[in-house]
C-alpha cells in the first residue's frame, strides 16, 4: 500500500457470531482526497464494515490496512493511535453522555494534545458553524435527534482528521437540516478530506471527488 492510500481491504472474509458469512471476498480501496458512498439495505454489513475499519472486529481471512499499516495483530495502544485519525458520525460513534456538547466536540482535540487556547478557538468556530452555541452547556440527553447529529458532525470536523466515517447521514433529519449537512459534505469533499459514507438509501445528490458502491451479497460492486 502506498502513501496516497488511506484504506485498503483485500479479500476479507468475515462471519457473524452465529457463523453466518457477512463478507465473502470484500475488496475496497480509498485514496487520499477521495471519498466513498457505500449503499446497502439493513443487514447488508455496513455496521460490520465500520467495526472492521476501527478495529473492533478482525476478519477470518484477508487483510485490512489503514494509513499505510496493517491492522492485523495490533495492540490496543496502536489501535487507539489509528482511531485518533478517524472522525465518526452516527452508528457506533455515540456522544459521551457525561460530557456537555462543548466537551464532546472538543474531545478529539484533547486526545490530540492540542493547546487550550487553540481548543477554545476551534470549539467556538464549530459551535458557530453548526448553530450550537446555545446548546454548548447541555448534555446529550437534553438534545433533540437533529442536535445530537449536528454535535457529532462538529466533533468529527474539529480536529480535521484525515478520514471521516459517516453512518446514515440523513437519518432522522428534516430536509432543511439535511441540506445543511449536504453542503458540509460538499465542502469537506472539495477540501480534500476523505470520507466513507454508509447509507441505506440510494444517493440522490452527487458529491465531488466521490466514488459510489453498493454492498450486495457480502461484496462491494
Amino acid at each position: 500500500m502506498n502513501q496516497s492510500t488511506i484504506v485498503e481491504i483485500n479479500n476479507v472474509y468475515l462471519k457473524s457470531d452465529r457463523g453466518t458469512p457477512i463478507f465473502h471476498n470484500l475488496n475496497f480501496k480509498l485514496s487520499h482526497g477521495r471519498s466513498a458512498v457505500i449503499q446497502g439495505p439493513a443487514g447488508s454489513g455496513k455496521s460490520s464494515l465500520v467495526e472492521l475499519l476501527i478495529g473492533l472486529r478482525r476478519p477470518e481471512s484477508g487483510s485490512i490496512e489503514l494509513f499505510g499499516e496493517s491492522f492485523g495483530g495490533l495492540a490496543s495502544t496502536r489501535l487507539n493511535r489509528f482511531r485518533l485519525k478517524i472522525g465518526g458520525v452516527g452508528g457506533l460513534f455515540e456522544l459521551i453522555s457525561s460530557y456537555t456538547v462543548a466537551e464532546n466536540i472538543a474531545f478529539p482535540l484533547v486526545l490530540a494534545g492540542e493547546r487550550i487556547k487553540a481548543r477554545k478557538e476551534l470549539l467556538l468556530k464549530m459551535l458557530s458553524e453548526f448553530s450550537l452555541i446555545k446548546q454548548a452547556g447541555a448534555y446529550p440527553r437534553r438534545l433533540t435527534r437533529v442536535e445530537r447529529t449536528l454535535v457529532q458532525f462538529a466533533r468529527a470536523s474539529i480536529a480535521n482528521q484525515p478520514l471521516m466515517i459517516i453512518d446514515e447521514p440523513s437519518a432522522g433529519l428534516d430536509s432543511g437540516t439535511y441540506g445543511r449537512i449536504h453542503e458540509f459534505l460538499v465542502k469537506a469533499s472539495f477540501s480534500g478530506r476523505s470520507m466513507i459514507i454508509l447509507t441505506s438509501e440510494k444517493a440522490v445528490e452527487i458529491l465531488p471527488n466521490t466514488d459510489y458502491y453498493q454492498l450486495i451479497s457480502g461484496e462491494l460492486a
